[in-house]
């Protein structure tokens, strides 16, 4: 049996990036949105950001094979259940009709499948400006809050200060880079004290995890704000005696 994880291992990593890590729309809201980020007849990605697209239904030879075109209806209702946005969706079936038209519907798509990256750039480069500020605002806002109003008044004053570093369409596809580490800072600052830190705390030690992760809280605590921890901006290396938790 291993031993109980480094502080400083990835998944430690990733326990201070909590909120920050909702903040981008990324493949989620671009494709989930419109009705998954596969084909509409393979599985559902599970995405919580959009409705699931359609499971694929028991093979049946004797049925006709579904076809790409019949796949536009569910798509864009899936599409405007999200986003009041008809021109975003249009044109994110567009560019769905164009990468899959070869593809067989009446099979699950493998996760792995290249098609699906070159539908996210395409959607990215062509559609991105297509969506609404406001849209892009409410994921935003949804994806950091997760229906805890509790966070509502930080997650407000996160988009307010990242929008002032940021265009509207940096917050959608990876959401990196050093403009988006530099607006995390804009956060850290503007937003001081508007985290509740009773939840910032149940955050970290949800994803945390391990026996440790009392101690590595307490450590970061003592160097960084709630707010830096939740940012993601907590240098973990510069934490005095966090190596040590165990």
């Amino acid at each position: 049996m291993r031993n109980p994880r480094s502080p400083t291992t990835p998944r430690d990593r990733a326990c201070t990036h909590m909120r920050i890590s909702h903040f981008c729309l990324g493949f989620a809201l671009l494709l989930a949105a419109c009705g998954g980020s596969q084909p509409p007849a393979s599985s559902p990605s599970g995405a919580s950001t959009g409705p699931s697209a359609p499971a694929a239904a028991e093979e049946d030879t004797s049925a006709p094979k579904p076809t790409i075109e019949s796949q536009r209806e569910p798509f864009m209702q899936g599409c405007m259940r999200k986003v009041n946005a008809p021109d975003y969706c249009e044109c994110g079936w567009d560019n769905f009709r164009e990468v899959f038209k070869d593809a067989d519907l009446s099979k699950p798509l493998p996760e792995n499948d290249p098609r699906l990256a070159t539908l996210q750039e395409k959607t990215i480069a062509t559609c991105g400006s297509k969506l609404p500020e406001e849209s892009i605002k409410e994921s935003f806002v949804g994806g950091c809050t997760e229906d805890e109003q509790r966070r509502a008044p930080y997650c407000e004053c996160a988009w307010t200060a990242m929008r002032k570093k940021l265009a509207a369409s940096d917050f959608i596809g990876s959401f990196e880079g050093p403009r988006v580490e530099e607006a995390k800072k804009a956060v850290v600052v503007a937003c001081k004290g508007k985290f509740p830190a009773e939840l910032a705390k149940a955050d970290f030690m949800k994803e945390c995890n391990a026996p440790h992760c009392e101690c590595a809280w307490t450590k970061l605590r003592a160097k960084y704000s709630v707010e830096a921890i939740v940012a993601g901006t907590a240098d973990l290396a510069s934490v005095p005696g966090l190596k040590d938790c165990k």
